[in-house]
């Protein structure tokens, strides 16, 4: 019997889709199930242990290079309560993969959240993926956005990827390198591709407003983002 949660097929095709970007990358691969389990490093008891009430339903450890991951999924509905009770889980987790790695390791420990079918163009998901991008606790997180149609997976988890450490955007095909305008990314106004960062700065003051419910939030987050850009 085992205190892991049980993988579901979209938790396997998102670490198969990892383990593949990784291989092609010739970089190392390691199964980590420690990571996603209820036991603190050390410990087996009640008081070396989280209650699952505390911890995700579903959730995969693994490495990639120096890299350790915790993989999740998001709930199906665009409800911020829900999402943030998410969050709060998956933190949880990743405070006890913590427990497993070195000082060194827990810098690079990411966490990367799977969003539910016909996430990627839904502007209310959008706003949702980024607080929880935002949230720069125990761990750096991510959030694949899915298409609607599955057959468009593949170009979806591509575009995924070069927000990720596996992305290598100065590599045109083995053998070839392309100059990178690195200076780009150092820019005063460089945040999200496609996203203005007073865009940015509006969502992170509506997140934080503890003054606005819950349908409010997710409102004023879907409307900033339909005025980006605009002076």
């Amino acid at each position: 019997m085992t205190d892991r949660p049980v993988i579901s097929p979209a938790m396997r095709d998102f670490a198969d889709r990892l383990r593949a970007a990784a291989q092609a990358l010739d970089l190392s691969v390691e199964e980590r199930p420690e990571l996603a389990g209820r036991n603190f490093n050390g410990g087996s008891t009640a008081s070396t242990s989280l209650s699952p009430s505390d911890l995700p339903n579903e959730s995969h450890g693994i490495k990639i290079a120096r890299f350790n991951i915790v993989l999740g999924i998001l709930p199906d509905m665009a409800a911020i309560e829900a999402v943030r009770e998410t969050l709060r889980r998956y933190r949880n987790q990743c405070v006890v993969a913590r427990s497993y790695l070195n000082p060194n390791e827990t810098l690079d420990l990411q966490l990367m959240l799977l969003g539910p079918r016909s996430s990627e163009r839904q502007d209310s998901w959008r706003a949702l993926a980024l607080m929880v991008e935002r949230d720069d606790r125990v761990a750096r997180k991510l959030a694949w956005l899915r298409p609607e149609d599955p057959q468009r997976d593949d170009d979806s988890f591509a575009e995924f990827l070069k927000r990720t450490f596996l992305a290598r955007p100065w590599i045109r095909r083995e053998g070839e390198f392309e100059d990178v305008a690195l200076d780009q990314l150092s820019a005063g106004n460089a945040t999200a591709p496609g996203l203005p960062r007073t865009t940015a700065e509006e969502w992170e003051r509506i997140a934080l407003d503890d003054s606005k419910t819950p349908d409010q939030i997710v409102t004023a987050l879907v409307k900033a983002w339909e005025r980006r850009g605009q002076p």
